[in-house]
């Protein structure tokens, strides 16, 4: 083997070495977009889901006033039993809830379950009316967000539930 064939083996090696490289690196890219993106939408759609669900079967609700970032509701449990569940946005941008067979602080929120990370500032919560939610809010997860908008009736009847606020 001569020294100019062992040179252009070693040219051949180099691009194929490149170009195997690049492959790899989009992969690896392709698949931390798809892991920020599943994250996301897995958050707001679990949060949706919640809201959903707990809004539908109460009685009535109670948003924050001003900032938007806080929604408490009387929900319905049963055919004769209720909760008060509440949902805050805090300070680093987490959406916490919780539930409980009494009124809720929402100014202490130790011992609140996490539902997502990485939600926008400015107000998710608004209310037309005491049955009415409206919600607005971006998740976020590493390089992407999810924009997730929708409304909610209270559509459940309890004499004598609450309060919760």
């Amino acid at each position: 083997m001569s020294l100019v064939e062992l040179i252009l083996y070693m040219l051949i090696a180099g691009v194929v070495l490149v170009l195997v490289s690049s492959i790899f690196i989009n992969g690896w890219g392709a698949q931390v977009a798809t892991t920020d993106r599943d994250a996301a939408t897995g958050q707001a759609n679990l949060v949706t889901a919640s809201l959903q669900k707990s809004i539908r079967n109460a009685t009535e609700i109670h948003p924050s006033t001003g900032s938007g970032d806080t929604l408490v509701a009387v929900v319905a449990t049963g055919s004769s039993g209720w909760e008060c569940r509440a949902w805050k946005r805090d300070a680093t941008g987490d959406l916490l809830y919780k539930s409980s067979n009494s009124a809720i602080d929402t100014s202490v929120t130790t011992g609140w379950a996490k539902l997502a990370t990485g939600i926008d500032d400015g107000p998710i919560f608004s209310a037309p009316s005491s049955t009415r939610l409206e919600y607005s809010f971006t998740a976020s997860a590493g390089s992407a967000t999810v924009p997730i908008t929708g409304a909610v009736k209270a559509q459940a009847v309890i004499q004598g539930a609450g309060p919760c606020w």
